[in-house]
């Protein structure tokens, strides 16, 4: 299943087939869930932390980019919401990702709760990401799946398309160097080593 715009009502959005729906998802998200809906600006924030001032647009290309490879790793679709409108229609559509700007009347926040509400008992079908936490309480009561914004980004991460800051590719810290750094104890010889070399008893 899939959640597309019905141009026809005002912008109402809706769940359509789609042979995704009847794919594996190989993330370790909820497997059960067919849709991700993503709080975009809150995603955007979470991943790359914009100054006031910094033009969007080309974070909301970097983010779809992002989101097309998620979904072609894990045959999920992806629609991904964001405050304020983008021309007459408010929405843009590609065969990876679907966009939806909420318009000047509504948040973000109120679109992606009326879109679960709206979906009665194929909101089931939907995981929504975001860290706003009144989002979260009202996807969840109206039968959504919920992950943070953090939590997809280390989802990300996993699958390989992201590197968050201070990790490699592979997940592990790094120096700035770009050096991996382990943080495990050292074990008793190591100790000993580092006490014979800074004059201590070995």
């Amino acid at each position: 299943m899939y959640i597309k715009r019905n141009s026809k009502k005002n912008g109402t959005i809706s769940l359509a087939s789609n042979p995704c729906a009847s794919l594996t998802n190989t993330t370790g998200m909820a497997k059960a869930c067919r849709e991700t809906v993503i709080d975009g600006y809150n995603l955007i924030h979470k991943l790359w932390q914009p100054q006031k001032g910094n033009a969007m647009a080309p974070l909301r290309e970097r983010l779809e980019t992002l989101l097309s490879a998620y979904r072609k790793t894990t045959r999920r679709h992806v629609t991904v919401v964001y405050d304020g409108g983008a021309g007459p229609g408010g929405h843009l559509s590609s065969s990876a990702v679907d966009v939806l700007f909420s318009g000047t009347k509504m948040s973000a926040d109120s679109r992606i709760v009326e879109l679960v509400r709206s979906l009665g008992k194929r909101a089931g079908l939907v995981t929504v990401v975001s860290s706003d936490l009144e989002i979260r309480q009202h996807v969840i009561a109206w039968g959504a799946a919920w992950t943070s914004s953090e939590s997809f980004a280390s989802e990300l991460a996993r699958l390989g398309l992201l590197t968050l800051p201070g990790r490699s590719s592979a997940g592990k810290q790094t120096t700035a160097a770009g050096k991996k750094e382990s943080h495990l104890p050292l074990d008793d010889k190591e100790v000993a080593q580092w006490m014979k070399l800074f004059g201590g008893e070995g």
